[in-house]
């Protein structure tokens, strides 16, 4: 006979633990993309303020932990939704908002430009799934958006950003001839 596990049930106040210690673990990255979706450290510290404070309202509606990290995530992309419908000329970006530790400044500087070029949905799908590693259908669910377009956005993304730094392409080109 094969036992069966079904969900435990917990009252609403035992989600607290996993609430803060999600937040605990997570601020540096809620933080690092507020602040690249926006590039501004001071609105990406108030986005990150009002994700807390909105998850820590809505622990009493919580129905599950798995997936605390995404729950954020959607937090802080609708919470910048809210700030751009009540301020949509706001700056989104800043050119010091992207780091490359693993490349030149020269280089760091064209990535930052190359990512700043993009459209703010198409910002927001790279920064989602290539900076932060969440995969397309979270990135879909937290953008409220198919994962259908979700893919087709990150495709147009990468590759506006694969032609913006082109010069960096080291693979030796073949001639038109060539196969």
């Amino acid at each position: 006979m094969k036992i069966l596990a079904f969900p435990v049930r917990r009252p609403a106040n035992t989600w607290e633990e996993p609430v803060y210690r999600a937040l605990l673990e997570n601020l540096d990255a809620l933080y690092s993309t507020a602040r690249r979706l926006t590039g501004r450290a001071d609105l990406a510290e108030d986005l990150v303020q009002d994700t807390a404070s909105k998850a820590l309202q809505a622990i009493p509606t919580l129905k599950d932990d798995r997936n605390l990290r995404a729950w954020l995530f959607r937090i802080l992309v609708n919470s910048l939704r809210d700030f751009l419908r009540r301020e949509p000329d706001g700056p989104l970006i800043e050119p010091d908002t992207l780091t490359a530790a693993a490349v030149s400044r020269a280089a760091a500087h064209d990535v930052r430009a190359a990512v700043d070029g993009l459209s703010p949905c198409a910002r927001a799908v790279i920064i989602l799934i290539e900076v932060q590693g969440f995969t397309i259908s979270e990135a879909a669910s937290m953008l409220q958006i198919p994962p259908g377009t979700v893919a087709s956005r990150l495709a147009r993304a990468r590759t506006e950003l694969r032609d913006r730094l082109a010069v960096y392409d080291c693979r030796p080109r073949q001639s038109e001839g060539q196969e």
